[in-house]
């Protein structure tokens, strides 16, 4: 079980939740398929709004756009909370297969990572505009950071299910 003072998968669920709707209102209101530079800035303020829950690194000092290495900490936690978020709808892989590294495959591959997204494609598409803006604004490995974020969440996962299993069995 999660103890006091300590953050939970549901709660980092919904950090990550809160970022990705954000990210998804913002691209519906824009009405129409977002440019590169459009999907960067929505992604980034996205960030900000998900990075604010994160106290301690996030301290009102600057925002994601100025500083690399709050971009690389705040991000790449946030990053983590988002694999939370789609744990149900999309494993981890499926989700890295489509946004990382597209541009070394062909487009059919690339259609058909996608594809297999379903349901789950706005996470795929928040993950693909942050590794763009990783990418863009501060020339971060962002490949790195979307396959590190997912093995954070591989092991915060288990780590949670394994208390909760272990708190059944000494019942």
């Amino acid at each position: 079980m999660v103890g006091e003072g300590e953050t939970g998968n549901r709660e980092r669920a919904v950090w990550g939740e809160s970022a990705l709707g954000f990210y998804s209102r913002s691209r519906a209101a824009l009405g129409k398929e977002p440019t590169a530079v459009e999907d960067v800035a929505m992604a980034l303020a996205a960030c900000e709004v998900g990075g604010r829950f994160d106290d301690s690194v996030f301290d009102g000092r600057c925002g994601v756009l100025e500083d690399r290495e709050v971009a690389e900490e705040v991000i790449g936690d946030l990053l983590a909370n988002v694999f939370h978020a789609a744990d149900g709808a999309v494993v981890p892989e499926l989700l890295l297969n489509a946004v990382t590294g597209p541009e070394h495959r062909s487009e059919s591959a690339r259609a058909e990572a996608w594809r297999r997204l379903g349901r789950a494609r706005p996470f795929g598409e928040f993950l693909a505009a942050v590794r763009l803006a990783l990418v863009t604004v501060h020339d971060l490995d962002a490949d790195g950071m979307l396959e590190w974020a997912a093995q954070v969440f591989r092991e915060e996962a288990e780590e949670e299910r394994f208390a909760l299993v272990a708190e059944w069995r000494g019942r």
